[in-house]
């Protein structure tokens, strides 16, 4: 066989996935399930107050947001960050996240950065708050400022101690959830969150079993390095009372055949889609409404994206980072602010790639087979902000460049 008639075989993994969903459960007839006698998919209770915000507000795609810096590094630029929350407004994100490592909560700018962020979005956009600690008491403090703040959901992504057995784990999330009212969102996650003694994969199933009895826990977001078996595992426990948020979009199509999936949150999603296109949030909504066909049609068609930035942040991600200017750069090419972040004291050393030339050149032609149309500003407005560029800050002005390379 030719090289060019090989090329034509290339089966993709998302095209793979759809086509085995199919498989597996697709209905006889063709259009939505939800609603009907013959949709039998695993749905999330809403018997409490916290579980029916959830199932109002917990659809399609929801964003982490990242903060934006004066030419110091350091005071955070309030336009800026304006300018994005009304970019995710316009995205359609059901929610938004501030991520907040160069900003901790013993740091006076984690407050203005919340402040900024709420002031802003006044309603249209609710805002998520995020426990990541180790003491008890000091997540049980952050919740309570959280609540002081206004947030409407909070993340439970605290840290555990390694040889925490299934009852003293238990116990140690039950502490932090217990002291607050809030919606909680659990994160099943790998690595440094993961449990290698309490389940397979490092997933604890029986854990999150008692856990998800709760009134207020209300979702779980799966990370993207969790494995298919792992995610649909995870739904098999917990998908009855919690609604599951995968990060990974590839596994939608499958899981979407067995389980009621209509959220997709705090991650880059602005790597896969744009205000004028919003494609992620299409696949949500039809996922949750059981329209195999029209989700299988998107599943192709936001593949070449979604698969670029997988390569992109997969790996980081279990190296214990993120990919910072690149997942700056995919916000800014579908009209956010952009302007390059400072270093992430948390990273390990090496961890964050560079956003070189090439890397950018892929990015945008990621966007296009994906039929998203990204912005034709130069990379020069990049590296200072839309905001900044517009009030006359220009690349000489940027005195550091993190992770980042103009060639």
């Amino acid at each position: 066989m030719s090289a060019g008639r090989q090329e034509e075989f290339v089966v993709s993994r998302r095209f793979a996935l759809a086509g085995a969903g199919g498989l597996l459960a697709s209905p006889a007839l063709g259009g939505p399930l939800a609603g009907s006698s013959m949709d039998r998919r695993r749905t999330p209770e809403a018997s409490t107050t916290q579980r029916k915000w959830a199932a109002r507000n917990l659809r399609g795609l929801m964003n982490l947001f990242l903060p934006s810096f004066g030419t110091d590094g350091k005071s955070l630029d309030e336009e800026a960050i304006r300018h994005d929350v009304c970019h995710a407004i316009a995205q359609g994100f059901s929610g938004t996240m501030p991520m907040i490592n160069w900003t901790l909560p013993e740091d006076p700018r984690w407050t203005e950065f919340y402040r900024i962020v709420l002031s802003e979005a006044n309603g249209r956009l609710p805002v998520h708050g995020i426990i990541a600690g180790r003491d008890p008491e000091g997540d049980r403090k952050l919740l309570r400022k959280l609540e002081t703040l206004g947030v409407e959901l909070v993340l439970l992504a605290s840290t555990y101690p390694a040889d925490a057995d299934a009852s003293a784990l238990y116990a140690l999330m039950a502490d932090r959830i217990t002291a607050t009212d809030l919606p909680i969102m659990l994160y099943a996650a790998t690595g440094r969150r993961g449990f290698p003694k309490l389940g397979p994969a490092g997933q604890p199933l029986a854990v999150y079993d008692r856990i998800a009895d709760l009134p207020n826990v209300v979702a779980m977001k799966v990370s993207q390095p969790v494995s298919l078996t792992s995610t649909m595992q995870l739904c098999q426990t917990v998908g009855d009372r919690l609604s599951v948020g995968p990060v990974n979009l590839d596994v939608l199509p499958l899981l979407a055949r067995e389980f009621r999936i209509s959220w997709s949150g705090q991650w880059n999603v602005e790597a896969v889609q744009t205000p004028a296109r919003q494609i992620g949030n299409a696949m949500l909504a039809a996922s949750e409404a059981g329209d195999f066909n029209l989700l299988d049609e998107l599943a192709v068609s936001i593949e070449p994206a979604l698969s670029h930035f997988f390569a992109v942040q997969a790996p980081v991600i279990r190296s214990g980072a993120h990919p910072w200017q690149h997942n700056r750069y995919y916000q800014w090419l579908g009209g956010g602010n952009g302007g390059l972040l400072p270093i992430d004291p948390h990273a390990p050393a090496g961890a964050v790639p560079v956003l070189d030339a090439k890397a950018r050149s892929e990015m945008r032609a990621a966007f296009r087979a994906s039929g998203l149309e990204p912005t034709d500003a130069t990379d020069d407005q990049f590296l200072v902000g839309r905001t900044g560029w517009a009030r006359g800050r220009r690349p000489g002005d940027v005195l550091e460049r993190p992770y980042y390379s103009a060639e």
